[in-house]
């Protein structure tokens, strides 16, 4: 699991948050049994909960950040009908520690109030690289050389479950047999998420969809390809959809409320809810041959900003 959440938007979210952080001068650890001013908890597991009453014991301040909201655990793992109740109740618990509660939107905000009480919550982003996701046309290149892609290419990022609306990427490759569909992202263990249907339809994907697992170098999958499309059926950020805005991608997303402030008046970006709607998207970017896209809302997500939010958090907990 520790390995899967490295992969994760979790794991980028601590990576970026970090280096936001340090790019100010803040110090920071990782290791909670050195001394400290504030313990802010990505992962809301066991060890984590247990640093966190260990804190307030001592009377230090606490900062937990909520990436996995309980709305998101359905269709995400196995038996999720049976674990969301569990985990609603060991986060509503979890966060009593907490001095103040961050969440990557303004709607996940929304979701977690009535499990918080009067503790304040306050969405900050897991932040982006901009330095690192850019377009750079020699990757570009080297991505469509190591892989052999010659045609118009559709790519998603995040790890292969239900979640992740991989049935509709699925469907929207039948429909475009012309172009060429990338899914790049780890595939967790079957025990941790086992589902009939959804083996049976990765399994008889089209020729003209491939799986490439987890990819160390994801900024060369994002310059090698056309169009991004993120059909997931739920996130509390997209951040994958970020860093593709930030190499300059075309987007075609899922009609979800996280997105829309984003991409309501954005000439490059478009949602939809049925495979027919994302095909025609998709479809619309590609004919529209445009070069590297400009979309205004990425500067948000820079990391000198999140450095300058989780600052201003910190200062609010300390005072």
């Amino acid at each position: 699991m520790h390995g899967l959440v490295n992969r994760s938007g979790i794991g980028a979210a601590t990576t970026n948050q970090i280096h936001a952080l340090t790019s100010y001068g803040v110090e920071v650890t990782t290791d909670p049994r050195t001394d400290y001013d504030v313990l802010h908890l990505q992962w809301i597991g066991p060890r984590s909960f247990y640093y966190a009453t260990r804190a307030r014991r001592e009377g230090k301040p606490v900062v937990a950040s909520v990436h996995s909201l309980p709305s998101l655990l359905r269709g995400a793992f196995s038996l999720s009908g049976i674990v969301v109740p569990g985990y609603r109740a060991y986060l509503r618990r979890f966060l009593r520690c907490a001095d103040l509660i961050i969440t990557p939107s303004a709607s996940a905000v929304e979701e977690l109030i009535p499990l918080v009480g009067s503790r304040p919550v306050q969405p900050v982003s897991s932040g982006v690289d901009l330095t690192k996701f850019t377009y750079d046309q020699d990757k570009r290149r080297l991505f469509r050389t190591r892989y052999k892609l010659d045609r118009p290419t559709v790519l998603a990022v995040g790890q292969v479950i239900p979640l992740k609306g991989v049935d509709d990427f699925i469907a929207v490759a039948r429909l475009l047999p012309q172009f060429q569909f990338i899914w790049v992202g780890p595939r967790p263990s079957r025990l941790l998420c086992f589902n009939p249907r959804f083996e049976v339809a990765v399994r008889r994907h089209p020729k003209n969809v491939r799986f490439l697992g987890y990819l160390p170098t994801v900024e060369e999958a994002y310059s090698g390809s056309d169009v991004y499309f993120h059909p997931s059926y739920g996130e509390s950020l997209g951040l994958a959809v970020i860093e593709a805005a930030a190499v300059g991608l075309p987007l075609v997303v899922r009609n979800l409320a996280v997105y829309r402030s984003w991409l309501e008046t954005d000439p490059a970006g478009r949602w939809g809810t049925t495979p027919a709607e994302f095909a025609h998207a998709v479809m619309e970017l590609i004919a529209a041959d445009r070069p590297v896209a400009r979309h205004a809302f990425v500067e948000e997500h820079s990391l000198p900003h999140i450095g300058e939010r989780l600052i201003e958090a910190y200062t609010e907990v300390l005072s």
